[in-house]
């Protein structure tokens, strides 16, 4: 999975190309050989995804189609590292200390956070935010933050500025620390108070920043505390990022940043035969073709945390066969055939590892099980777990039950050759076992609107887009609990549910280990969605004279720091 999403706020995302391509875009092409310093460098922003959301606060509906832009214009109250831990010299808080029983948490923010018009980052910027979360939450709220159901901030019963710098967090229950930070503190990115707050009545205010959200012309979108500020939007086209003179990190290097869309992996291709970019990820698609591309040094792209999924619409409304994925032995047959192992070799060329389950397996990372097994590739075996529960094979060989031919079709995103030579490939082993699955290609942004609209629900039955991405260290178990915002297919277990639950409970660090490793095993049976294989690109090709592209990636985040990038003469 290749994707650059919000920087400590996981998202649903389009997984299928996801690269980071830079270019001169001064030149219009290849660098002369001038000796001189390039002052203004292009990045390829989305491919087959377009932008819609700018603000740090991401309501459910625009969380898949938020942009990584706002990554770098926003920091977290926490830098989370590559080991899982908390790195307080980059984080905007300076320490975190748990009292009462582990149900009450002190913050002391750094002073020397500023926003970009010279305002410190205040505790009160800090309450403001997950104001607006808990305030999304309430009956009839216009919308519902993205972080609502999934035990992050719904944790919290309180905040509370007691003074400039200090924030104090109090959690309805003991609560294991190492989710507090990773989690429940670990999603809190301050919101500037002073700029934002406008109404005193709560449904007013989420309503007006729904309504600026969507403009990144707005002037709220000039104070960032990140190390980039939005400077200029072309919809559908490109946007300009410049850096922040008043970051209170490492100062960028690059100064200016145009990220220009993609349509399409192929017009990616094809412009980096050209030489045009600095760095780009060509794609799985591409592998023989990129090798033999001159001027670049090839260079590995870390695994993301997260993985790729199939969702199932669990909906009584879903087409055709309404409720049939509520059968676990549907899902299991489902995932009997998926063959993984030839996805690999086929596809990704051997970069990727079977999944099994929500906790990602790569990058390395304690919370994940290598006892954890899932359903191995087998369709005669998922023939014969259908045929028993009443399927019969017709002279066409797809299944039928009870006058129910067993044809649905699922939404697959646009615009990835991988994607969609393994959707087709997917749709041939799922007919060996009598599956007829047909293909629907559509835009990201069309996809996933019918995923997360509620009276959509009968536009679906299957949909893969890509997967999801945490931008945190703590898996997201809470993905697949019921009523939980992101869990958008209404998947329901009260097993699941409390396995889930008992990963928060305090204990120390291994016994957490251990929780989650229960609730991976139990998700690997169950099968909330339909797992495919965790991959990465085979490589990234970048400039000789691009610096700082592998040292400055953060795996366990699928970060790119590109403040700390650097750039020499040509």
């Amino acid at each position: 999975m290749s994707l650059i999403p919000n920087s400590k706020l996981g998202r649903w995302a389009f997984a299928g190309i996801g690269s980071l391509g830079l270019l001169l875009a001064a030149c219009g092409g290849t660098p002369a050989a001038t000796g001189k310093v390039p002052k203004q460098i292009t990045l390829v922003g989305d491919v087959a995804s377009n932008p819609t959301w700018w603000f740090s606060v991401t309501p459910v509906s625009f969380n898949s189609t938020s942009n990584f832009a706002t990554s770098y214009m926003y920091q977290g109250l926490l830098w989370i590292s590559k080991t899982d831990t908390i790195n307080y010299s980059r984080s905007i808080a300076s320490s975190i200390t748990p009292s009462k029983n582990d149900t009450v948490y002190t913050i002391q923010l750094n002073p020397k956070w500023k926003w970009s018009n010279g305002h410190p980052v205040t505790a009160a910027d800090c309450v403001y935010a997950w104001d607006l979360a808990h305030w999304s939450a309430a009956k009839g709220a216009p919308w519902v933050d993205s972080n609502v159901g999934s035990h992050s901030f719904d944790e919290i019963t309180s905040a509370v500025a007691t003074g400039t710098h200090t924030l104090v967090v109090t959690v309805a229950a003991p609560i294991s620390p190492l989710y507090v930070e990773l989690a429940s503190l670990g999603y809190l990115s301050p919101v500037p108070k002073f700029a934002v707050d406008k109404y005193s009545n709560h449904n007013q205010e989420l309503s007006y920043l729904e309504k600026i959200g969507v403009n990144p012309s707005n002037p709220l979108f000039k104070i960032v505390d990140g190390p980039y500020v939005i400077s200029k939007v072309v919809k559908n086209d490109y946007f300009i990022m410049k850096a922040n003179p008043n970051y209170a990190g490492h100062k960028a290097a690059i100064k200016t940043i145009v990220f220009q869309d993609e349509a399409t992996s192929a017009s990616q291709f094809a412009a980096t035969k050209t030489g045009l970019f600095a760095q780009t990820v060509p794609g799985n698609a591409y592998y023989t073709a990129g090798k033999q591309i001159k001027a670049y040094q090839q260079k590995p792209v870390p695994y993301n945390y997260g993985f790729q999924m199939i969702e199932p619409n669990y909906s009584s409304k879903a087409p055709v066969i309404g409720g049939l994925f509520n059968k676990l032995y549907f899902r299991q047959a489902m995932q009997m055939g998926i063959n993984q192992p030839a996805m690999i070799s086929a596809f990704y060329h051997g970069y990727g590892v079977p999944e099994w389950a929500p906790v990602p397996r790569l990058p390395a990372s304690p919370f994940y099980d290598t006892a954890t097994k899932g359903y191995a590739y087998n369709p005669s075996a998922g023939l014969k777990l259908m045929e028993s529960h009443g399927w019969t094979l017709n002279s066409n060989h797809v299944l039928t039950r009870n006058g129910v031919t067993l044809s649905f079709t699922m939404l697959v995103t646009s615009g990835s050759t991988t994607m969609t030579d393994v959707a087709q490939y997917m749709k041939g082993t799922w007919a060996k076992e009598g599956i007829d699955v047909h293909l629907d290609l559509m835009p990201f942004n069309q996809l996933i609107t019918y995923v997360t609209t509620p009276t959509d629900t009968n536009k679906w039955t299957l949909a893969w887009w890509g997967g999801w991405s945490t931008g945190l260290g703590f898996p997201p178990l809470s993905l697949y609990e019921t009523g939980a915002a992101n869990n958008f297919g209404g998947f329901a277990s009260p097993s699941l549910n409390a396995l889930a639950l008992a990963t928060y409970k305090p204990g120390t660090i291994s016994q957490v280990y251990a929780r989650v490793h229960a609730y991976d095993l139990a998700a690997a049976h169950d099968l909330p969605v339909l797992l495919l294989p965790e991959t990465t690109p085979a490589y990234q090709l970048v400039k000789p004279w691009l610096h700082g592209v592998e040292k400055y990636s953060v795996p366990i985040d699928a970060y790119q720091e590109l403040w700390r990038w650097t750039v020499t003469a040509q």
